[in-house]
């Protein structure tokens, strides 16, 4: 099949576009003017540079094609601007999605996020949960599901809606900083660590969204792809501890300021539509996200491989391999 990925040049964008070539696809690559090709470049596929938020670089791009994998995104850790976030996230989905109608594409897989449900009070998340997104990112996120959902009900647009966790694999600087601060011994907890997360590896991730483009009982549909499991954060960073072959004590501070910070953050937010710096920044130590991935399992066939240990082991590899410490 022809099929186009937007934010190819990116972490996952990347690891998909490897993915679709090697299953024999002729995969199309649309990649902003300024962004680096380095990812892609034992990849034997077409690029096409602009931006989402260009009209004609996108009905350029879309033409032709049968899949479209929506990825493209300004994304919460480069702090956007409202504006930015919403240019991209929303006005660049609306062009995607005209442009897919235009050129009579079979399906359109939208890559959201679940951080539309905003912060988790009650686990496990399904896809049936209600949505509360608390960040421009967030917001503008399901504001494009929105987008993809209208097309299908007025135009019958074929979508699938994939909701993707935390992510860690090579390529992934999300986790870095993280990453550094334990391998430096400058790590503290917030809490007790006893919280969990739900990161998804990689290729386990790849393999959902690969799903969501072939599996024809999908369409129309929305899927939350998430790990294997979850674990707690002390697991968690005694894994990355691990990995680095450090000493896994750490030290904790106490975690009532940063929950009142945050509470007071969600709620400028909710009333005032105003995103605090930073506000996001600590979520991870004060919240249980967890993630039912049954849907997707059922529907799909869904099945992550990689526990968090090796997806850990194999993040700090690449890290150590680019020279990051």
């Amino acid at each position: 099949m022809k099929v186009l990925v937007t934010g190819a040049a990116g972490f996952i964008g990347s690891h998909l576009t490897e993915a679709l070539v090697k299953d024999g696809h002729h995969v199309t690559a649309l990649v902003r003017p300024t962004s680096s090709l380095d990812a892609l470049r034992e990849v034997k596929v077409e690029v096409i540079r602009g931006d989402v938020t260009d009209v004609q670089a996108v009905e350029k791009a879309v033409r032709g094609h049968q899949l479209v994998y929506h990825l493209a995104a300004k994304v919460s850790r480069t702090r956007a601007t409202k504006k930015e976030s919403f240019a991209i996230n929303v006005r660049g989905t609306e062009n995607i999605v005209d442009a897919a109608l235009k050129a009579g594409v079979e399906r359109v897989i939208y890559g959201s996020s679940i951080g539309v449900y905003g912060t988790i009070r009650h686990p496990p998340v399904n896809e049936m949960t209600v949505t509360n997104p608390n960040s421009y990112y967030r917001s503008t996120k399901l504001w494009g599901e929105e987008i993809i959902r209208t097309a299908r009900e007025n135009n019958r647009l074929p979508v699938v809606i994939a909701r993707i966790g935390s992510v860690i694999g090579p390529r992934g600087l999300n986790w870095l900083g993280l990453s550094s601060a334990i391998a430096n011994g400058q790590f503290r907890m917030i809490g007790s660590g006893e919280n969990h997360l739900h990161p998804v590896y990689v290729s386990d991730l790849v393999d959902g969204l690969r799903r969501c483009g072939e599996v024809r009982e999908g369409e129309g549909q929305t899927y939350i792809l998430a790990g294997r499991e979850p674990v707690t954060l002390k697991q968690f960073v005694k894994a990355i501890a691990d990995a680095w072959g450090v000493d896994s004590r750490i030290g904790h501070v106490a975690s009532t300021p940063f929950r009142q910070f945050h509470a007071l953050a969600r709620s400028i937010y909710r009333f005032l539509g105003v995103e605090v710096p930073f506000s996001h920044r600590y979520e991870m130590f004060l919240t249980d996200n967890i993630f039912d991935i049954a849907k997707a399992r059922r529907e799909l066939g869904y099945s992550p491989q990689v526990s968090i240990a090796e997806a850990v082991r194999r993040t700090v590899q690449w890290y150590r391999e680019q020279g990051y410490l």
